[in-house]
């Protein structure tokens, strides 16, 4: 992924708060051309199609994350051997 601008990590934020177009537009005094040509960019960079996808992708946690429980780690297919 190529590295977002500091404008693009502010609307990033914006989107993931769910702002529409128009709102991140008003809220950082932008057109609203320009906060779709962001919000493009940011789609493109993190290789996803939609708002959706890209709210999904930064609300799941990294896939490389150490501390996700597995199933034995939590009791789960664990079989006890009795004597």
């Amino acid at each position: 992924m190529n590295r977002a601008t500091p404008r693009e990590l502010e609307v990033l934020q914006l989107v993931l708060q769910g702002q529409t177009n128009k709102d991140i537009a008003q809220r950082l005094g932008i057109s609203d051309y320009t906060a779709r040509d962001h919000v493009s960019a940011l789609l493109r960079k993190h290789a996803v199609k939609s708002r959706g996808q890209l709210i999904a992708l930064h609300a799941a946690p990294p896939s490389h994350e150490k501390n996700i429980p597995t199933p034995t780690s939590v009791g789960l297919f664990r079989r006890t051997v009795s004597a």
